[in-house]
C-alpha cells in the first residue's frame, strides 16, 4: 500500500498542487505580476432599488439578502464606508463584481473588473470556507480539505516507509532536522519582522 499511495495522491492532487505554487509565487513577488494600477471597473447598471438596511445589523445577512433578490447569490465581501452606502463585491475565480447600494438614494449600481489572469490564480488561492451559497464553492472547499487530509496520509506513509528501510533513517533523520530547522527560521525571521513594523 504505502509505495503506491504517494503516487497516487501526487497524481490525484496535482492540478491543486500546482495552483497553490503558482498563486504562491505570484503573491512572493507581486511587483514582476502586477501593473501601477489596479484592472477598471466596467458599469453595468444603475437602477432604482429599495432595501431597508438598519443601522446596526449583521452586514454579511443584508449583503446576501441584497444578492438574492437580484438573482446574485454567490462568495461576497462586504463594507459599509460610510452610513449611506454600502458596497458588496461579488467574487468569482475569474473576475469580481462590485454591488453598491445606496441607501439615501435608494439606487443600485454593478460595476465588473477588467479580468486579469494574475489576480484570477490568486483568488483561487484564497478560496475557502463552507459558508458561501453556491454549490460549486461548496465543492471547492471539500476539494481541498480531501486534498489536506490526502497529504497528512502522504507525510505519515513517509515516515513509515522511511523507518522501515534501515539504511535510509540516518539521511532521512538530518531531512527532518533540517526541515524543521528551516521552517524555525521561517516563523521566527516573519515574526522579527512584524515586531519591526510594530515598534515591539
Amino acid at each position: 500500500m504505502f509505495p503506491r499511495y504517494p503516487l497516487a495522491v501526487g497524481v490525484k492532487s496535482a492540478t491543486l498542487l500546482s495552483l497553490s505554487v503558482s498563486s504562491s509565487f505570484i503573491i512572493s513577488h507581486h511587483a514582476w505580476f502586477r501593473s501601477q494600477s489596479e484592472p477598471p471597473w466596467t458599469p453595468l447598471f444603475d437602477r432604482a432599488y429599495r432595501y431597508p438596511v438598519p443601522e446596526k445589523d449583521d452586514l454579511p445577512v443584508v449583503a446576501n439578502e441584497i444578492l438574492k433578490e437580484n438573482n446574485l447569490e454567490g462568495a461576497f465581501d462586504v463594507q459599509r464606508p460610510n452610513p449611506t452606502e454600502l458596497r458588496i463585491t461579488r467574487r468569482s475565480f475569474f473576475n469580481q463584481t462590485r454591488r453598491t447600494y445606496f441607501i439615501n438614494e435608494h439606487k443600485l449600481r454593478a460595476e465588473r473588473q477588467q479580468f486579469r489572469w494574475d489576480q484570477a490564480v490568486v483568488r483561487m488561492h484564497f478560496r475557502g470556507g463552507y459558508h458561501h451559497p453556491l454549490f460549486l464553492n461548496f465543492l471547492w472547499a471539500i476539494m481541498v480539505n480531501v486534498v489536506c487530509v490526502a497529504f497528512l496520509v502522504w507525510i505519515a506513509s513517509g515516515l513509515v516507509m522511511w523507518w522501515r528501510l534501515a539504511h535510509t533513517r540516518v539521511w532521512g533523520a538530518l531531512a527532518l532536522c533540517a526541515g524543521a530547522l528551516s521552517f524555525a527560521l521561517l516563523i521566527g525571521s516573519c515574526e522579527s519582522g512584524w515586531n519591526r513594523k510594530l515598534n515591539l
